[in-house]
């Protein structure tokens, strides 16, 4: 009996992630608006009602993806930042390896895909995205950047950039490969190099 109750407790625990699962598929394929609560449910191999036991809203389980994938993304980068040992070049490295690995390449692609073709039905969410998560990823860049000045790597005009610029051309890629992909192939660890060297010779040589 009590193995039987603590299966079904695992199972109940693990029920929001299979959600949240199936609902990057459904947002792959239909996109937001095309994607409900019902169809989210069935590929999770569940009842509609299960799923109002966990989300009430599909918006509910965005914003539970965007969390559960981009900002935790975001959270660890900061953590980096904040530990590792290394000069700005080492470190910037580390944090780009990991947008890339888990946020260009990975499922969370598909929410910027999402954002993207519909944000202007879902206004809601891209405020959230960008208040509340984009500008925590920004504030990381900033430490960063803050980090390498302190060390004396950077110049004192690296705090007055963009941050954006140091990692839009990861947002680029991602783009890329949910739109060109199939038409022109790209080649993303060529391309990550070249982001790391464009970014780190522009800021570093900046001293000079």
């Amino acid at each position: 009996m009590t193995k039987d109750i603590n299966k079904r407790r695992r199972r109940k625990d693990a029920r929001p992630s299979e959600i949240i699962a199936a609902a990057f598929g459904e947002f792959e394929d239909k996109g937001f608006g095309g994607t409900t609560l019902g169809s989210i449910a069935a590929r999770a191999g569940i009842s509609r009602t299960t799923i109002y036991l966990y989300f009430d809203t599909k918006e509910a389980i965005f914003e539970a993806a965007m969390r559960g994938s981009v900002e935790q993304t975001i959270d660890a980068a900061a953590m980096v930042v904040q530990q590792a040992h290394g000069d700005f070049r080492t470190v910037f490295s580390h944090v780009v390896d990991m947008i890339y690995a888990r946020l260009v390449t990975g499922d969370a692609s598909v929410l910027l895909r999402v954002l993207v073709a519909e944000g202007h039905e879902m206004q809601s969410l891209v405020a959230l995205y960008r208040h509340e998560i984009l500008s925590k990823g920004e504030s990381t860049i900033r430490a960063l950047i803050e980090r390498g000045i302190a060390a004396g790597e950077l110049a004192e005009e690296a705090r007055s950039y963009d941050v954006r610029l140091l990692v839009s051309p990861a947002i680029f890629v991602a783009i890329w490969m949910r739109v060109f992909a199939q038409v022109e192939p790209l080649e993303v660890d060529a391309f990550k190099a070249s982001h790391i060297k464009l970014v780190c010779d522009a800021l570093i040589q900046s001293k000079a």
